[in-house]
């Protein structure tokens, strides 16, 4: 449940104003699947998926639904759609990081309503990153600028809100999943340096990050445990009055911790191995889930494409010198990740995205049991970022190759069930 917040946290260069300022590996066994128990901790390790052939999921041969448009009804003209959730009779509600509004269509793609805009008031948003579909179809978003928990009926009228519990005063809180129930699991992340200046230009850093599950209103707030962050460079610093500006980015191929929750757990995951940890709410861990899995080997050709499709995107000549900064002068590693979200469907499986190679024509989601079992994959158009993942659909966001943003529903076919 929830979001990919990657194009958030993690986003190409952020510029802040500053004010003053392991555990041991365990073996591994060399078969399809094995499962055994270590001090009570289940070790689930897979060679190969267990869908046999032609008895793998897949996506239908077309959107059973797609809508956005350049020229279109300004309903359906979408800027920067973070999150969604679909309701019980089939319609689904898109929250939107660029609109700072929600909408609700019909299944058949009609727009209902839209509540919400830009500001701090009840009801607006200046940072929605998560919706999710509660009791009798109320709608519980989180805005991680205001570090805020709102509520609002299926009919779009809001109801009420609350703050964040928990994690500090200082950074952003991103809640990296907002469950039905009220109850949140987040990170807390600080961008810039200390009191006597920010890090060394060009050198790669990866902190430690808290990862907190805040309970329903009154409860209190525990550490699950602590994990290494995202990586993160400063390409540029200066001085300001009382201060100094920063911009700092993800390095090229970034390795980070990825985190998704279930209805009892959280699934939490260093992409520098194909490993991934659940735990309890209590924070016990109860599961190590393992997948065989060679990255590719980082060449000049890999990082040749890379660096060209992000000098497409850019939109200015600052941008362009500061990607190719990026790309020229930051150290790469040898690798590529082994994945870079993660993802629980509406029947508790476990979504793991392997890294996007860039070019690649598809997108490829390993699927995990609860129990972590690899069942196999299923690809996804390049442009498609899911949404939500339900027991036969899949809603997501495409952008097309004009960079039209669109909104797609998508049968998920499952032939062995």
């Amino acid at each position: 449940m929830g979001s990919n917040l990657s194009a958030v946290k993690n986003a190409l260069m952020l510029t802040l104003l500053l004010a003053g300022c392991g555990e041991a590996p365990l073996p591994t066994v060399e078969v399809e699947s094995s499962v055994r128990d270590s001090a009570g901790i289940q070790i689930v390790e897979s060679t190969a998926p267990a869908w046999s052939e032609g008895s793998g999921w897949h996506l239908g041969d077309a959107p059973l639904l797609d809508i956005g448009r350049l020229d279109g009804p300004e309903e359906t003209q979408f800027f920067r759609v973070s999150t969604g959730a679909r309701l019980s009779d089939g319609s689904f509600v898109l929250g939107s990081f660029g609109s700072h509004d929600l909408r609700r269509f019909t299944s058949e793609g009609r727009h209902l309503w839209t509540v919400g805009r830009e500001g701090e008031g009840p009801g607006e948003f200046v940072g929605l990153t998560q919706l999710v579909a509660g009791s009798g179809d109320t709608l519980l978003t989180y805005d991680f600028r205001q570090r805020r928990i709102s509520r609002f009926l299926s009919d779009g009228t809001f109801l009420d809100a609350r703050p964040l519990e928990g994690g500090g005063e200082s950074g952003f809180a991103f809640v990296e999943a907002l469950l039905p129930d009220g109850r949140a699991v987040f990170t807390l992340r600080m961008f810039g340096g200390t009191a006597d200046g920010p890090p060394p230009e060009g050198e790669i850093r990866r902190d430690t990050i808290g990862v907190h599950v805040s309970g329903l209103p009154g409860d209190s707030v525990h550490e699950l445990g602590r994990f290494p962050g995202p990586e993160m460079v400063v390409l540029q610093s200066g001085e300001t009055e009382g201060g100094f500006s920063i911009t700092i980015s993800s390095p090229a191929f970034a390795r980070s911790t990825e985190i998704a929750a279930g209805s009892s757990e959280v699934w939490i995951g260093d992409t520098d191995r194909f490993e991934i940890r659940r735990y309890g709410f209590d924070g016990r861990l109860e599961a190590i889930v393992r997948r065989a899995f060679d990255p590719p080997v980082v060449d000049d050709a890999l990082v040749d494409r890379a660096m060209e499709e992000e000098l497409q995107g850019a939109d200015d000549d600052n941008e362009r010198r500061m990607i190719r900064r990026r790309w020229e002068e930051i150290p790469l590693p040898s690798t590529l990740p082994a994945y870079e979200s993660l993802v629980v469907d509406g029947t508790g499986n476990l979504w793991v995205q392997l890294f996007e190679v860039p070019g690649a024509p598809e997108r490829t989601w390993s699927v995990f049991t609860l129990d972590g079992i690899w069942l196999g994959d299923v690809k996804f158009p390049d442009g498609f970022r899911p949404l939500e993942i339900g027991d036969d659909y899949v809603l997501g966001r495409f952008g097309d190759d004009l960079d039209v943003e669109h909104v797609q529903i998508w049968e998920l076919v499952k032939p062995a069930d």
